[in-house]
């Protein structure tokens, strides 16, 4: 089995600033490239903050120009990169993870679990297949989509090696959805990645502490406070954790 380096990228945003925000996450990127890192993973609306009534003004296409660095990056450091952002679907505004693969290409996953006032703002979305290569094979899941077994399930039975979670969850939720991500990950023997806030977002104080399970459903690694990459190594069928902080810390 070959190696494989998957990283959660625990990284705070600036409500409603993507321009500093895509600055931002190009200092991950910058930095998980140094480490090794094939995929990263970026939390629930990161481009944006959870910032619900800014939604609609600062949705933006798949194939939006800004959006064009983080293609040039995967392709620059051979690494898989989701964020997580709002897209425009026609007349429909999607909560969505933009992924941007090393051979340029590029796709979405919009949530389809949608939680209390995201049913005002967006549509419900709708399966994509599964991304990588055998024995690294990824399917995406946003937030409140871990509550719902059927796409773990679903997740399972396409073949995925990793079920790659973005959230936004607070320390009031979080043992609750490690105890579903332990859960799914061993009964459905797939390791499971949950890239969660650093910082404060919309109405919520972020728990952090992003964290991996192997396909058994042990928790390998799990972050603590403030902005980290959280990186787990396969090698062989064996899997390793790391925690990182970020080098180049900003002010909130």
């Amino acid at each position: 089995m070959s190696g494989w380096n998957i990283a959660a990228a625990q990284s705070g945003s600036r409500a409603g600033n993507i321009t500093w925000n895509i600055e931002h996450h190009l200092a991950f990127i910058r930095q998980a490239a140094e480490l090794n890192v094939d995929l990263l993973v970026f939390p629930e609306l990161s481009l944006t903050g959870y910032e619900l009534p800014l939604m609609a003004e600062l949705a933006m296409a798949a194939d939006a120009p800004r959006l064009q660095v983080f293609a040039d990056a995967a392709q620059q450091y051979g690494m898989s990169i989701c964020v997580g952002l709002p897209l425009k679907n026609q007349q429909d505004v999607m909560l969505s993870a933009a992924t941007f693969l090393a051979d340029g290409t590029r796709f979405a996953y919009s949530k389809r679990n949608l939680f209390g006032d995201e049913r005002q703002i967006f549509s419900q979305g709708s399966p994509v297949p599964m991304f990588g290569q055998p024995q690294q094979n990824v399917v995406l899941a946003i937030c409140a989509d871990i509550s719902v077994e059927q796409f773990a399930r679903d997740a399972a039975q396409q073949g995925a090696d990793l079920y790659a979670t973005s959230v936004l969850v607070s320390e009031k939720g979080y043992e609750a959805d490690c105890a579903l991500l332990a859960r799914w990950s061993e009964t459905y023997q797939m390791a499971v990645l949950m890239a969660n806030h650093a910082w404060p977002t919309g109405a919520y104080v972020s728990a952090g502490k992003s964290a991996f399970w192997s396909p058994d459903g042990q928790q390998v690694v799990r972050g603590g406070e403030g902005e980290q990459l959280i990186i787990a190594r396969r090698r062989g069928s064996q899997w390793h954790g790391e925690v990182h902080a970020l080098h180049a810390t900003a002010d909130r």
